[in-house]
């Protein structure tokens, strides 16, 4: 080899030997490693929003985390956005950004380095597909709706456990994500198509379980750094929740038939601030405005600390003769922006008396021991459809509900002996209840001071048993004779009481949390059924918002310049006798004629209105009760 060529090769054996021996003292670093990130993320932490970034919405996104703290949910979206009496979940559009704030968030996190062909997978578990709709923000900043029930879906039986079922189309349990959009991650949004409605085993328990996986161009799936090959969660659908006497209503309901009626409430309503929406006849040939639909709200945590929900409208299964389906009603006149309707029930034209929603409440918030219902506890009575008691205890926030005996009673409703009035008490709330032993007595007291012949429904008229006009008027004497009503009063008596034992026993109400509200019953029949009904307007059948109540004008005997029996109720409700109100100063007292248009129909106040309310809805946020 030329002298030259070995110079050369010494050279580079130098070199080399100079970069053995520098590697030997400083190692070279390998390039960092770069994460593989599978991962979705739910509210958790109830800030509203969802964030992967965020420890507490990932720490408490399974099921299992679910408490009065954490936990993730949705909302049934009933309303109409867009006033198309179409409501929002049955559409294939997010109408708005109203609209969009009904749905609740999930973020599929980004993975920047994802490999080419790499593809995310995102399922819902295969039970709850006809029951929910994801949404997807596209590129272009819009909504694509990509999984669960898929298509436009026609106003279902919402009740009903197949609820939607082959009404929307097409189901997709799952979807994809581009390479580009692993990357970049995914906004998306759950909306609910119905409520949970029932314990029942093999019932849906109202959640819905998430999942996320990414797998390359030959389906097989990748690793996150924690282990998994996929990335699960668990959001909860929000409960329906029952309004109560305690809750802050801004708007009323009632008939405009109902002349004498809307006259007297009028003034009042007017004067608290709150809506008035009197129901055209023609729109709806029902009077019984808190019989054919009952109200209730819903909601999720919002963002900064707020409450985002809607009013939710429920009808009774059946219509009264020449009269649409309720839901139809609700649909048409109800339904619109944070305005909700939902059917319970499976099967049209089902049910009886019982399930109209006279016969359904709430009791105000009470603690009894163990027992806590910081959201009230629904009260019913008897005969009410299964579907309907199983719907109630679905809820957890008011339930189990308390079922009371009314089968005594004509048309066989707890609100024709019982209401609730706020208190400034430590329960915060009183117990108003039918007394026909208040009434005797008090009509023997003035017949002992020789009121005996003063006149009571003076001018007014009555059906007989056939239902033909009477007169209604008469003396204290000739109803304290009347051998028949002072009887049936007495037969009434003794179911309030048995209904008074199940009460205190649940609540723990004492008696000075009971005030006695005069009434007298008669026995009305129809063929071979017969049952007590209020022969005095039945003044416990009351409307109340905030600190006023609204009762049947008693037209009662007129002793001294005054009704004994509206005497009797203003000194009791409306001064501080009784601690009632907020203030404990009492009660706002107004008399209402509802004579002619329900007091000798079978029916008072409380049954010809309705009321609902605002967000927040509640002092207590339902999922604070951990239920």
């Amino acid at each position: 080899m030329p002298r030259s060529q070995k110079l050369v090769l010494g050279a580079a054996t130098l070199a080399l030997s100079a970069c053995v021996s520098s590697a030997d003292t400083t190692p070279a670093s390998s390039p960092p490693k770069k994460p593989t990130v599978i991962d979705i993320a739910v509210d958790a932490n109830r800030d509203g929003k969802a964030d992967p970034a965020d420890m507490a919405d990932q720490a408490f996104e399974e099921r299992a985390a679910w408490d009065d703290k954490h936990g993730a949910s949705y909302l049934a979206n009933l309303d109409d956005d867009d006033g198309d009496h179409v409501r929002d979940v049955e559409d294939v559009v997010i109408n708005s950004a109203a609209d969009l704030a009904d749905l609740a968030p999930i973020q599929v996190a980004a993975w920047p380095d994802a490999p080419a062909g790499a593809v995310g997978t995102f399922a819902i578990d295969e039970p709850t597909k006809q029951l929910v709709r994801i949404w997807k923000k596209t590129s272009e900043g819009d909504y694509a709706l990509v999984g669960g029930a898929l298509g436009p879906c026609a106003t279902p039986i919402a009740g009903a456990d197949d609820e939607g079922k082959a009404s929307c189309g097409m189901y997709a349990q799952s979807f994809t994500l581009t390479t580009d959009e692993v990357r970049a991650g995914a906004e998306l949004r759950i909306e609910g198509r119905r409520f949970r409605i029932s314990d029942a085993a093999g019932s849906w328990d109202g959640f819905v379980n998430l999942s996320y996986s990414v797998a390359d161009d030959k389906g097989a799936k990748f690793t996150a750094d924690d282990g998994t090959t996929e990335d699960t969660a668990a959001i909860r659908v929000a409960p329906w929740v029952l309004f109560g006497n305690l809750s802050p209503f801004d708007t009323v309901w009632s008939s405009s038939s109902s002349s004498d009626f809307v006259k007297d409430m009028t003034g009042p309503i007017q004067a608290a601030g709150l809506t008035y929406n009197k129901i055209t006849f023609g729109s709806y040939n029902d009077q019984w405005t808190q019989d054919y639909f009952q109200t209730a709200w819903t909601a999720i945590p919002g963002q900064d600390g707020a409450v985002h929900g809607m009013r939710v409208a429920n009808p009774r299964p059946w219509s009264q003769p020449g009269a649409k389906l309720p839901m139809t009603w609700l649909i048409n006149k109800f339904l619109t922006t944070d305005r909700a309707a939902f059917q319970i029930y499976k099967k049209d034209q089902s049910g009886d008396s019982f399930d109209s929603h006279g016969n359904h409440d709430l009791i105000p918030p009470y603690t009894n021991g163990a027992d806590s219902f910081p959201l009230g506890r629904i009260v019913h009575g008897s005969g009410v459809l299964q579907e309907t008691r199983d719907f109630y205890a679905a809820q957890h926030v008011q339930g189990p509900p308390l079922v009371l005996d009314t089968n005594w009673l004509f048309v066989g409703h707890v609100d024709e002996f019982l209401s609730y009035v706020p208190a400034k008490t430590p329960r915060g709330w009183k117990l108003l209840v039918a007394s026909t032993k208040l009434a005797k007595s008090m009509l023997e007291d003035a017949q002992m001071k020789g009121a005996g012949s003063t006149q009571m429904f003076i001018g007014k008229t009555r059906y007989d048993a056939n239902g033909n006009d009477i007169s209604a008027t008469t003396t204290i004497d000739d109803l304290l004779a009347n051998v028949d009503l002072m009887k049936w009063s007495e037969e009434a008596q003794v179911e309030i009481d048995k209904n008074l034992v199940t009460l205190k026993d649940a609540i723990g109400l004492t008696d000075d949390e009971i005030i006695p509200i005069p009434t007298i019953f008669e026995e009305a029949c129809e063929g071979s059924y017969c049952a007590k009904i209020a022969w005095t307007p039945g003044t416990v059948n009351s409307l109340i918002y905030g600190d006023t109540i609204m009762m049947p004008n008693p037209f009662g005997p007129t002793i001294d310049g005054a009704d004994m029996f509206a005497k009797d109720l203003t000194d009791r409700l409306a001064s501080p006798l009784n601690a009632l109100g907020k203030d404990g100063m009492g009660l706002a007292v107004h008399f209402v004629n509802d004579w002619y248009e329900y007091h000798i129909l079978d029916g008072e106040v409380h049954c010809g209105s309705n009321v609902d309310a605002p967000a927040p809805f509640a002092s207590v946020r339902w999922w604070e009760t951990g239920r």
